[in-house]
């Protein structure tokens, strides 16, 4: 009985659907875009944050930071020494383990390959509790002798070497050295970094565990059962607290940091999805309100149908039951189509996927998926029919007979869809804020002076090996590789660099000024940048005094330096800092003279403030040429066209150095905004169609009304009224509803967009100039979706309305 029963509302709702065409085209069209965006975003969330990470028990596996928030670190990588005496001494970790970032030129069994990976201690993957899918791990023995073993990751083995048992216990040459493959990670191992591809042991010394100096190991730590992270924490700040007394000069501003390690890898990744999830929601939220809107108005237009129903005996429930078996399908029929949408969005979201989650972390098609559509299919479906459903089953049975008559189930119904207009306006007003500040804050990035031209650069990595550890050599390699690239067509400067700008927010080093006293609670530090002569030169970096490098600068010739402009406005604001001795190298100073002074550069991107930052000639670093690996070439077009040639030249010189990171300088820059650029595209776009929506559903509200008051519009007109006052009549009525909506849309927007703080630059989440420019454009598109109806009203012809009256 009940299924035959149902069976017939079905038939009937697919009756009226065919019947009006058009309401059904765009309420499954509506539906289909807000389902399917909140579907692909679901299923990013489910794949990114809902799911664990690859390791048992894996809410109990935190990292450990040192705490340096007073001044600029508030997670720092650790110090050998602090790591040790943090293992030592804590009470709420069953074990804690370090590494340390490493990279190796793979040769001997194929073209030259640059890996990157870690060094780490043996009880590492004992910390994850994860073991290799085959062989084993490296032992205490081995770290302490420095065993030259490896465990791979299961990308590399399968990528190089084809996935052959065989290389258990096979050789490979890693920086020219022998190393052995005693193990091969599992596809879905990653920490931190799924391009990792080797792990080696770190080999602990009694120099690397007594060294507080140096700031670059990563800790990861494992819970005892019970302990907490505030537990854990408050422990760890105690062990700090005590290293403080007991090393002044080096952890004076340290403290200790517990991080969950899925926080940590997921970064600034969970609030874009958080605001994109809600911005969907919203989209979904107006549809359903214009939907709602539009079942209404039919509502009213079906009283008499609906009325001769009851009559006849139909039940409040059988017609609530009956329109809202029409929304549902309606919904079942958007939710279907929003699951095909729902395809594309989840390849635009796969770029959110941060790089420490395993491959398999990807948005797709499963069962869980395939329910939440279902369900919000069916949620939706109740949720924009179940007023309209209830307010045409209370209208009053004798008044819907009467021809002309009008119920208070009118009136109900007009204050339901301005409430809803309001709703929509408000939730638009949101959404259009969000992505206004987004924008702002993309055109305050693109604003920034980077110090150094960004334009027409060729960057890539040629990673020297051990056998290039002699600066000569080094100096050689690097002369050879740049002479055969500046004579190629196109090509307008090259050079060597240690590293490249917004590639590293470290590589430091402390410094001592001549005829200034040391501070022995405070060690200074500053960015470290060295390069071949014409380094500056060919990255484009303003010189603001002094003079550049000049490939006079030999290991025999006085040793120089240059610095930004932040060093010589701390120590000389006053004065020229040219001809200053500063010193770099340890443990016996070696005086640098300040021979120029550089434009600040953006070194370290743009969320971390400017540093004291110093240049030095390769020829005359302590750590030699090969730290320099990066090649720049800038070129007088696009600069990707040279990367074969530049490839073939490094491969002529030495085809045992790796070519690896090819990009250009644009696409670095890029890469270090990719998540705002990403979040300001895909919020604009649901800023836009909730801004459509809105203006549909402002313009179907008064449409619908004009057509309701006609007869009041008539006796107006031929009472006297002019076609001007009725027009200001009905978009008075639109703009009432606009302004109300634009109120309560400013105070929520208030409170949503606090989520996005950490996304913003250069603007605040209450910013009246955006504020103001959204309002403003919402109140235009509403004032052009109110004119239309009341236009249409001001031509209505009171003397045919009357007659029909």
């Amino acid at each position: 009985m009940i299924m035959s029963s149902f069976i017939a509302d079905l038939r009937y709702a697919l009756r009226l659907l065919r019947q009006s065409p058009g309401f059904t085209l765009i309420a499954i069209c509506a539906l289909a875009l807000g389902i399917g965006a909140n579907t692909a975003i679901f299923s990013t969330v489910s794949a990114v944050i809902l799911r664990p990470l690859p390791y048992p028990d894996p809410d109990r596996v935190v990292m450990v930071f040192e705490d340096a928030a007073s001044i600029g670190f508030a997670h720092n990588t650790p110090a050998p020494a602090n790591f040790f005496d943090w293992r030592d001494q804590n009470h709420s970790f069953i074990d804690m383990a370090a590494t340390r970032s490493r990279t190796r030129a793979v040769t001997g069994d194929g073209a030259a390959e640059q890996l990157a990976g870690f060094a780490a201690t043996p009880n590492f993957f004992s910390v994850l509790d994860v073991r290799p899918i085959i062989g084993r791990t490296f032992t205490d023995s081995e770290d302490r002798d420095d065993a030259h073993v490896a465990v791979i990751s299961y990308g590399l083995w399968q990528r190089r070497y084809a996935g052959a048992p065989a290389i258990l216990n096979r050789t490979i040459l890693l920086d020219g050295a022998n190393y052995q493959v005693i193990g091969v990670m599992s596809r879905d191992f990653v920490f931190r970094d799924r391009r990792r591809d080797f792990f080696i042991p770190i080999h602990v010394t009694p120099q690397f565990r007594g060294n507080r100096d140096s700031h670059y190991l990563s800790v990861v730590a494992r819970l005892k059962p019970g302990v907490t992270i505030k537990q854990a924490s408050d422990d760890m700040l105690a062990i700090a607290n005590h290293l403080k007394q007991l090393y002044p000069n080096s952890n004076r501003y340290t403290g200790a940091a517990v991080v969950p390690i899925k926080e940590d890898v997921l970064g600034r990744t969970r609030t874009a999805l958080i605001v994109l999830m809600s911005a969907a929601g919203f989209v979904l939220l107006i549809a359903c309100a214009n939907l709602a809107s539009l079942l209404l108005a039919r509502a009213v237009a079906r009283k008499r149908e609906l009325a001769v129903r009851a009559a006849l005996g139909a039940g409040r429930g059988r017609l609530v039951r009956q329109m809202i078996t029409e929304g549902t399908l309606l919904s079942v029929l958007g939710g279907a189509a929003g699951l095909v949408l729902s395809l594309a969005g989840m390849r635009i979201l796969a770029a959110l996927v941060p790089e420490g989650l395993p491959l398999s972390a990807q948005p797709q098609v499963d069962p869980l998926m395939l329910l939440f559509t279902l369900a919000l299919s069916l949620l939706t479906g109740l949720l924009f029919s179940i007023v309209p459903a209830f307010q045409a089953a209370r209208a009053s049975v004798n008044e819907a007979l009467k021809q002309g008559g009008r119920s208070g189930a009118d009136v109900r119904s007009r204050a339901t869809r301005d409430a809803l207009v309001v709703f929509e306006v408000a939730a638009a007003l949101v959404l259009l804020t969000g992505a206004g500040l987004m924008i702002q804050t993309m055109a305050k990035l693109r604003g920034v002076d980077l110090g150094f031209r960004s334009d027409h650069l060729l960057t890539l990595r040629t990673a020297l090996g051990p056998k290039y550890r002699d600066n000569a050599r080094a100096l050689d390699y690097q002369r050879r590789v740049l002479e055969q690239a500046a004579a190629l067509p196109g090509v307008q400067a090259t050079a060597f660099g240690s590293t490249l700008p917004f590639q590293s927010i470290g590589n430091t080093q402390g410094y001592l000024i001549e005829g200034l006293a040391r501070d022995p609670a405070f060690s200074p530090d500053a960015l470290n940048r060295s390069g071949s002569w014409n380094y500056l030169q060919t990255l484009g970096v303003k010189l603001t005094e002094g003079r550049l490098f000049n490939g006079s600068e030999t290991a025999a010739s006085q040793p120089v330096m240059i610095i930004n402009e932040t060093f010589a406005r701390h120590y000389w604001p006053k004065q020229s800092a040219l001809g200053h001795r500063i010193s770099v190298d340890w443990p016996t100073p070696k005086w640098r003279t300040v021979i120029g002074v550089v434009a600040d550069v953006q070194e370290r991107g743009y969320d971390l403030w400017m540093k004291p930052g110093f240049y030095l000639p390769s020829s005359q670093d302590v750590y030699g040429s090969s730290n320099s690996d990066f090649l720049i070439v800038r070129a007088s077009g696009d600069p990707l066209a040279l990367a074969p040639a530049i490839r073939r030249i490094v491969a002529s010189v030495d085809s045992e150095v790796p070519v690896s990171d090819v990009q250009t300088m644009d696409d670095i820059i890029d890469l270090a905004v990719s998540d705002r650029h990403q979040l300001m595209i895909l919020l604009g776009a649901f800023a836009a169609l909730a801004l459509l929506l809105a203006s549909v559903g402002l313009y179907g509200v008064l449409a619908y009304t004009v057509t309701q008051r006609s007869r009041e519009i008539g006796l107006r007109m031929a009472l006297g009224a002019s076609g001007n006052s009725v027009t200001a009549l009905f978009v008075r009525q639109g703009l009432t509803l606009t302004g109300t909506g634009l109120v309560i849309g400013t105070a929520a927007s208030f409170a949503a967009t606090r989520s996005l703080k950490s996304a913003l630059y250069g603007v605040t989440g209450t910013n009246p100039t955006t504020l103001a420019g959204v309002a403003a454009a919402l109140t235009m598109v509403a004032l052009i979706a109110c004119f239309i109806p009341a236009r249409r009203a001001s031509r209505v012809d009171p003397i045919v309305v009357l007659r029909e009256e």
